[in-house]
């Protein structure tokens, strides 16, 4: 990826490395010239610190920082917001002080996730939302609309121009979040289980998810997944496969991706209504790998909108939800985002990427 304006060219392997994409400042500057943004999801957690105009100074990643309610997961949040901060910190050669105002995206972020990150951040000025929010800052920039993130989970948020917020789906991998891409490997697991039976249309998708999860066959993809040695991100991940596959002419795949489309535009249609947006225009953003992975589910997805929300305009990321969070902390620390603010945002955006 060609670097963005004013930031060099990254390289090296993000997920490991602290990554510099900034001008040098001298150390001593004081912190209250920054603010920090986060990004917490299911696979990984993201820190950026910019100055006050918006320039990506420093960049740090680390582990998921999600589901504090799990055993250990209190520790382990922690242990990666702290990771992810003091890469960003050392990236940017800064030294260690209280941020202007910290804004934390978190999937699944609530009062005890909440309580667990604000002693790890110093700033006076700090605030944790779910991840929806984020997201929906990602396409609209901070104006109404409606956003679905289908990543390894899904969730549909949208804010009217009341301020008036709703929610759909995001119940989890046991009791719903249809469409996201654990979901989509569910249903193609099944799929080549049912074939495999002969309770099933034969499918394509048996070899590729096989290779994807290291697997010798079926028996040892359900040793896998039934042990707990694949992760929920790593199982989501095999949902890669479907698109190929349908591309390829599979039934199964197509049938899975279809409905995955439709599940997620059912969502967002019905937090539309709800905020009784459904008549008007209204941005729908598509927020997530589902989305990036798959023009099937693209296209499900725009006509299960339109069937109940008929004047809808659909838009993808305009910036990637740790960025998302640097413009809501900046907002937090009292700073006017300008236009000059805004295609800072964007042109580290590009550097960065979207999850």
């Amino acid at each position: 990826m060609p670097a963005a304006r004013g930031l060099p060219e990254v390289t090296g392997e993000a997920s490991q490395e602290a990554i510099t994409l900034r001008r040098r400042r001298p150390a001593e500057q004081a912190m209250a010239d920054y603010v920090l943004g986060v990004d917490g999801g299911q696979t990984a957690t993201t820190a950026a610190i910019c100055d006050l105009s918006g320039q990506l100074v420093g960049l740090g990643r680390a582990g998921p920082a999600n589901h504090v309610w799990e055993p250990g997961g209190v520790a382990r949040a922690q242990r990666a917001v702290r990771g992810c901060i003091s890469q960003a910190w050392r990236a940017a050669g800064l030294r260690r002080a209280p941020f202007a105002a910290a804004f934390f995206g978190m999937t699944g972020g609530d009062a005890r996730t909440e309580r667990a990150i604000k002693r790890c951040v110093p700033t006076k000025r700090f605030r944790l939302e779910h991840d929806a929010v984020t997201a929906l800052t990602c396409v609209t920039g901070g104006r109404p609309g409606v956003v679905v993130i289908a990543g390894t989970g899904t969730i549909a948020y949208g804010r009217n121009a009341r301020g008036r917020t709703g929610t759909a789906s995001g119940w989890g991998y046991l009791l719903g979040d249809e469409g996201s891409g654990f979901w989509i490997a569910r249903q193609a697991i099944a799929a080549a289980c049912r074939a495999h039976d002969g309770r099933g249309e034969p499918t394509a998708l048996t070899r590729p998810l096989l290779r994807a999860a290291g697997a010798k066959d079926l028996w040892g993809l359900h040793s896998l997944i039934y042990s707990g040695r694949l992760s929920r991100a790593e199982m989501a991940a095999l949902a890669a496969v479907a698109p190929a596959a349908a591309a390829a002419g599979d039934r199964a795949a197509r049938r899975i991706l279809a409905e995955a489309g439709r599940e997620l535009g059912l969502a967002a249609a019905v937090v539309a209504r709800r905020l009784g947006m459904g008549r008007g225009r209204v941005v729908v953003g598509m927020v997530g790998g589902v989305f990036q992975g798959s023009a099937q589910v693209r296209r499900s997805f725009r006509r299960e909108v339109r069937r109940h929300v008929p004047k809808a305009v659909f838009a993808g990321p305009r910036f990637a939800p740790v960025m998302a969070s640097v413009l809501l902390a900046l907002k937090l620390a009292g700073v006017r985002v300008t236009k000059r603010v805004l295609a800072n945002l964007e042109a580290a955006s590009a550097v960065v990427g979207a999850k």
